[in-house]
């Protein structure tokens, strides 16, 4: 079975989702963990033989450019493995919102990538440990260590191998929620009458978690980053770049205010911008159905998803999906689905019945 074959139906595929929970368990956690305790034994069994100083910091040339103690590699390497093991949880946050709903379980690519971009760090972690302590073995003086591309280098094919292999040798089973999608239906409306539906989605609790936790990681690598002599430039920029960049992310997909009229349907975020819209001339159909954000899109907020769908996707639960006519299907989670996908599918009928564009003053069209 290949990431573009037919989604199976839950119930039918209980013993497929199992397997690829547990292959995921062993990369994304089980692997990184016995990474970080087999780097962390060597260290310690090498530690009587380093230099004191020992070189702790390399350029991209493989110059040793920063110095400390040999304990440093005792304290750094093993947190930043246990800290990108635990990526794994983030393939399990979609059950603390979905596992009371039936149906709720649903595995797709993204569960695989997660793990494995996990293992790829964490197996880069570990080998930069190695080297950098392998090459200064009974090394009376560090600043004698010539400049070694291997330390740059070495780890990053690694980390990009062990990555790959990651994501091969999970199961590649797309698993749907048992839930239907349902049509919405048109409403029946007087010659005077038009359609108008408001109403908002916003994040969870759950996502304000997880978001303020991965501020809180990105502020303490921006403090490290900082104090490290001779200065990073492009350490600190990326990572100042990356804080910024979750930072606005969170501030402007906390909230989207919802309006559908005989226009279409528009989502705006509660600070202006960012927006979608779609007109209702460009609304091939309207569904409302179970959304499961980590499964489709990866994660909450503004999404696309690996098969081409843009979703606003702030939680697991009820929601819309449109096909367009020209353009990519939108998926929306929003409370009273059916009353708006109702007002979507009378808008997109009233448009097509009336091709006409729109005046700008009373919405009418001309023939």
């Amino acid at each position: 079975m290949t990431d573009t074959d037919p989604v199976q139906p839950a119930p039918e595929a209980q013993p497929d989702l199992q397997r690829a929970r547990v292959a995921a368990r062993i990369v994304g956690l089980v692997v990184p963990v016995g990474l970080v305790i087999v780097g962390t034994i060597v260290t310690l069994a090498w530690l009587p033989r380093l230099p004191n100083p020992m070189a702790v910091h390399w350029n991209g040339a493989g110059v040793a450019d920063g110095f400390g103690s040999p304990a440093v590699g005792l304290i750094v390497f093993p947190l930043a493995g246990l800290l990108i093991a635990a990526t794994y949880f983030s393939t399990r946050l979609q059950y603390l919102q979905g596992r009371a709903r039936p149906g709720g379980e649903l595995w797709g690519p993204v569960n695989r990538l997660i793990p494995a971009i996990g293992l790829g760090a964490a197996a880069a972690i570990s080998s930069l440990n190695i080297i950098t302590t392998a090459i200064q073995l009974d090394l009376p003086d560090a600043r004698q260590l010539e400049p070694n591309l291997a330390v740059p280098l070495m780890p990053a094919i690694v980390g990009i191998v062990a990555a790959g292999l990651g994501y091969l040798v999970q199961p590649r089973v797309r698993i749907a929620a048992a839930t239907e999608a349902e049509a919405g239906n048109p409403l029946e409306l007087a010659p005077a009458e038009r359609v108008a539906w408001i109403g908002s989605t916003g994040v969870t609790r759950t996502y304000l978690w997880v978001m303020g936790s991965a501020l809180i990681v990105l502020v303490a690598s921006l403090i490290l980053v900082a104090g490290i002599r001779p200065a990073e430039p492009v350490a600190i920029t990326i990572v100042s770049v990356s804080l910024l960049v979750v930072l606005a992310l969170t501030v402007l997909c906390m909230r989207f205010n919802v309006q559908i009229d005989d226009r279409g349907f528009e989502a705006r975020s509660f600070l202006g911008w960012p927006a979608l819209r779609v007109p209702a001339a460009d609304i091939a159909d309207v569904e409302v159905g179970e959304i499961h954000p980590f499964a489709e899109f990866g994660g909450w907020g503004w999404r696309l998803s690996v098969d081409g769908k843009v979703g606003i996707v702030m939680r697991t639960g009820e929601g819309i999906r449109l096909s367009r006519r020209k353009g990519r299907p939108v998926v929306v989670t929003i409370d009273d689905a059916e009353s708006a996908a109702a007002a979507l599918a009378t808008a997109a009928r009233e448009a097509r019945a009336w091709p006409g564009e729109p005046d700008e003053k009373d919405g009418k069209g001309t023939k």
